[in-house]
């Protein structure tokens, strides 16, 4: 025998039983109510709380200004993080580009939008792919804001995976939601494992896997071109690879626009294949229903003050000794005598990476310069005599713009081996050194290492910096946090060392980098959120790795870029650590400026103000960094090569200027945020009324379910610090109610956090943990109090009595709620509510229905919350009547049913109707803008613009494949109107009875 689910909506999976030998099988007669005994009657707050447990977990609706998942989160949200949310409910799929400024909680949105679309059933499958040093904070995130259990996947899960499951297990077929680095997704073992899985053929009909989430997605898009047209990256490649599996995706970044088009609509592409091409300029209306783009400017408060603090840049003014001038002013002669040398212009990108390398280094500390002196001068000397070479086809631009593009996605251990790498293929490529290079680089090595083991100037005068600000007594700390950021290892070793021997080390100083294992890395970022008082960690030496996803905020507002980056995207990623939602101070970020740098055009001084200036630039930039990024970092490496002239306007440096008009273009017009968050708060207000989702009740399902379960109750718990009211003690619970106390344990301390159920009590507060509807301990109350409604092993009878002053109650009534749930033809729900219906018990102790379910349901709303029990006298009333009451009541509930259905079917009809003209409008507008591009640039124009093959060959791919596409357009319209069709066909009307309520005026109760 087949059965199919019903219970929380999951009504397209079946089971294959054995009805005969099936252990406690009963058939339950369709549409029956809860019986009246003597007895058998519930306290009205019980009944209560059962049935919000049954609403709370209707949660498809056809109107979809109803959310869910703000309320199965565990922090505050802000109502402009609604934004996502509210179009991904709305979208037939779910194709969003969350481009949000850093710092505005782009992970909270991705996380709002999964939850809703899992618990709407509209997905199952999500996989999250992020940069290497996030994984472990996705994970946690997911727990404890969303109450979603995801899996890192990577080699030692797999091979865990492959001990408990057998060999041919394979992760992407075992565990629904999964967490993937992006470097570990290109590596063999992961493409292999997902070959098993994909169609040979190409995407299938029905997706292999349902949403994507790609965290700093502008790493997937094709770096700013050599000329004119981008081209694909080898991560571009495997995102369009993997992408078409999936049926909704979701893109996240802050500087997804690079300056050209030809990049910005390849990332587009990715994400919604059916509004973007690579290289036509994309449609108006497409951005505004893909990208979700708010900079902090954007956000105010109520009163229309800002409400992110403005940032300061400050510059920490160095006096450069003569002997640090010189080590600069040896690599410059050095580059010069090779540079030379290069006859032929095969070794000159070479040449030009190892300046680049070595200045990179040199900026940043003796300690970095000494190992790339190092690494460089053993492959000069190995290369002497030596016949080893590259060969002779090797793509030396190729190469060297694929270093570029790869250096900004690695973290200090990859980078240093990536660098070194680059250095050994920099060896082969140019001539064997003379006599004079070598003694070059001998004398720069002697200068590093003669430095490694004292401080230079600048790291005195950070010294200095640190001392003011944390121990400005030189004994006692202050509660100031600071963060420091270099691009290297080598110089954060350095840094600790100097740092622990002037009395700035023992456990105020933490350092944070690549190599870090997982969960360390996120106990040192918890204990520098924490409060100062708590913990005694101060100052913070990080490297880029965790300067993309790391939240620094709480407690600390001020950074310092030990070196500045010669790529400003980093620059900005790392400001983005504090200045973020929940700062409460201006963040201030500090760089080094070396003095009298005006003295020479060509200085050490003068480069490093050049630097300054990019610095000053990203800081203080509030509008789109990506579209300027590409040309201020091209504008650093000519600057570093001796090629650009420090009199460049960095100030007004703009997106470099195209011959194409399809480069031009912006991230996406400008919405009123305002009107946005006025449109999302009475989104939420109308959640609440319809849901009763506050946290009252939610506390109220807590405590049934506890006394239900025989546990102990909840205590009050006295806030002594902030005195907060609404904070609970969660006592010892046995069972399998153990373990719903988990996430309650401070990782830090060890110790049990209280809970709320209010979302403004755990506003900047880490110490306080929300109990929303996902979270364990609600998730468990809520599904004990369901089970009631197919057995009776919790102890719920579904029955109350209640008196009531309720001036609408006429004389005794009799009310029942019922589960209505609208399933399409593909097993989707498509709608889900509590009806009710009742009406008054007649003299005779006959039925008659109330007609006003606004009457009804006020008066229903009322008794549930104010009413009190009714005496034994007034329910043995109802349990003599029920056998005439009975029938009447079950008609009432399927009159109110097909009235529902009725009007649903005309509410969902427009939904269709509105997915298919959304469909059709979409189309037609990608197929103009196709034919337009088409027309627009003919081919021969590519010959005339494009010099580059490469580039050539990217735009004739492109061209290819929008011919291709506006071929095949009709076809898709067809399937994706049949999908939408198919989903509204035939719909299937479900009621599950589930409780009854009867209701005498106090007037009578008395009598």
């Amino acid at each position: 025998m087949t059965l199919q689910s019903v219970e929380d909506g999951r009504y397209g999976e079946t089971l294959d039983v054995v009805w005969e030998i099936e252990p406690g099988r009963r058939i339950l007669p369709v549409g029956s109510l809860p019986t009246l005994a003597a007895d058998q009657f519930d306290p009205p707050q019980r009944l209560a709380a059962f049935l919000d447990a049954v609403r709370w977990s209707a949660v498809t609706s056809a109107d979809t200004t109803l959310l869910q998942a703000p309320f199965r989160s565990g922090v505050a949200i802000e109502d402009y993080q609604l934004e996502p949310v509210a179009r991904a409910v709305e979208a037939p799929a779910v194709n969003l580009l969350l481009a949000d400024d850093v710092g505005l909680g782009k992970t909270i949105e991705a996380g709002l939008v999964a939850q809703e679309l899992l618990l709407r059933h509209r997905v199952r499958r999500v996989m999250i792919v992020c940069p290497a040093g996030l994984t472990v904070k996705w994970r946690d995130e997911m727990a404890e804001k969303f109450g979603l259990d995801f899996v890192i996947v990577d080699s030692s899960r797999c091979v865990t995976l492959r001990r408990t499951h057998g060999s041919a297990a394979n992760p992407f077929r075992t565990y629904p939601l999964t967490i993937l680095s992006l470097p570990w997704l290109r590596g063999p073992r992961a493409q292999r494992l997902l070959d098993e899985v994909l169609p040979s053929d190409g995407p299938s009909e029905t997706p292999t896997f349902d949403l994507l989430i790609l965290d700093e997605a502008h790493h997937v898009a094709p770096a700013a071109p050599k000329q004119e047209y981008a081209v694909d990256s080898q991560q571009t490649k495997l995102m369009r690879r993997l992408a078409p599996h999936f049926g909704h995706r979701l893109f996240l970044s802050a500087t997804p626009h690079n300056g050209y088009q030809s990049s910005y609509t390849a990332l587009l592409e990715l994400i919604d294949p059916l509004r973007f091409a690579r290289g036509v300029p994309p449609d108006e209306p497409a951005l505004q229903d893909t990208v979700v783009r708010r900079l902090k400017r954007d956000i105010v408060n109520a009163d229309g003050t800002r409400r992110f603090v403005e940032r300061r840049t400050q510059e920490l003014a160095v006096e450069y000794p003569e002997d640090e001038r010189n080590v600069h002013a040896m690599l410059n002669e050095f580059t010069a005598l090779r540079r030379k040398r290069l006859k032929a212009q095969r070794g000159q990108r070479a040449a030009d990476l190892v300046t680049l390398l070595l200045k990179k280094r040199l900026f940043s500390s003796p300690a970095a310069f000494a190992h790339t002196v190092a690494v460089y001068t053993e492959t000069l000397r190995t290369k002497v005599g030596s016949a080893t070479t590259v060969p002779a086809r090797f793509d030396e631009d190729e190469w060297y713009d694929d270093f570029i593009e790869e250096v900004g996605t690695l973290d200090d251990e990859e980078l240093a081996e990536t660098e070194d790498s680059a250095l050994s293929i920099s060896g082969r490529l140019t001539p064997e050194p003379v006599e004079d290079e070598l003694a070059l680089l001998r004398q720069m090595d002697n200068w590093a290492r003669a430095h490694e083991g004292r401080p230079d100037a600048k790291a005195e005068k950070l010294v200095q910096f640190l001392v003011a600000v944390c121990r400005p007594d030189g004994k006692l700390w202050t509660n100031e946090r600071v963060a420091i950021f270099t691009e290297y290892r080598d110089t954060q070793i350095w840094l600790e060392q100097l740092l622990r021997s002037r009395g700035l080390g023992e456990e105020r100083l933490a350092l944070l980098y690549g190599g870090m294992d997982g969960d360390e890395r996120e106990l040192l970022r918890l204990a520098f959120q924490a409060d100062p008082v708590e913990h005694p960690v101060r100052i913070l030496l990080a490297t880029d790795a965790a300067s993309e996803g790391i939240d620094l905020q709480n407690h600390c507002h001020r950074l310092v870029n030990y070196e500045i980056p010669f790529n400003p995207n980093k620059l900005e990623q790392r400001i983005g650590r504090i200045d973020r939602y929940g700062q409460r101070n201006p963040p201030e970020i500090f760089h080094f400026v070396g003095v009298g740098w005006e003295k020479a055009s060509n200085s050490f001084e003068a480069d490093l103000e050049f630097l300054s200036r990019v610095a000053r630039k990203v800081a203080d930039m509030e509008a789109d960094l990506g579209r300027v990024n590409a040309v201020l970092a091209e504008a650093v490496q000519q600057r570093m090569l001796g090629r650009l002239d420090s009199s460049f306007d960095v100030f007004g440096a703009r997106s470099k200027a195209t011959k194409r008009r399809s480069e031009r273009g912006g991230v996406a017009a400008k919405r009123n945020v305002r009107e946005q968050v006025d449109r999302l708060h009475q989104t939420i207000d109308s959640t609440v009324r319809s849901l009763d989702i506050t946290p009252a009740n939610v506390q109220r399902v807590v405590s049934t379910a506890l006394d239900l379960a025989r546990q102990q109750p909840l205590r009050p718990y006295l806030d002594d610090k902030h005195l907060s009211e609404g904070l609970y003690e969660v006592p010892p619970l046995t069972g399998a109610w153990g373990r719903t106390v988990d996430g309650l344990i401070d990782k830090l301390t060890g110790e049990q956090r209280p809970i709320t159920f209010d979302s403004e009590a755990v506003k900047g507060r880490d110490d306080v943990v929300l109990a929303h509807l996902n979270h364990p301990l609600v998730a468990m109350s809520t599904r004990l109090l369901r089970a009631a409604v197919w057995s009776s092993e919790p102890g719920l009878h579904r029955v109350a009595a209640v008196v009531s002053d309720h001036a609408s109650l006429r004389g005794p009534m009799i009310a029942a709620f019922a589960r209505y749930v609208l399933v399409g033809a593909d097993g989707i729900r498509l709608h889900e509510e509590v009806l009710s219906a009742g009406g008054w018990m007649r003299a005779d102790g006959r039925f008659a229905r109330v007609e006003s379910l606004g009457a009804l349901g006020e008066i229903l709303s009322a008794v549930l919350t104010d009413g009190t029990p009714a005496s034994l006298r007034l329910q043995d009333r109802f349990v003599q009547a029920w056998p005439r009451l009975r029938n009447g009541l079950l008609n009432a509930l399927e009159n109110r049913a097909k009235d529902r259905g009725s009007s649903l079917d005309v509410r969902l009809e427009k939904r269709r109707e509105d997915e298919r003209q959304r469909i059709k409008v979409t189309l037609d507008r990608f197929g103009d803008s196709l034919r337009r591009q088409l027309d627009d640039e003919p081919e021969l124009t590519l010959l005339d613009l494009l010099k580059d093959p490469r580039e050539l060959t990217q735009a004739r791919n492109d061209r290819r494949s929008w011919e291709e596409r506006l071929a095949r357009l009709e076809s898709d319209r067809q399937r994706e109107l049949g999908r939408i069709d198919a989903r509204y066909a035939n719909p299937t009307a479900h009621l599950f009875p589930v409780a009854v309520i009867c209701v005498v005026p106090q007037r009578e109760a008395v009598r």
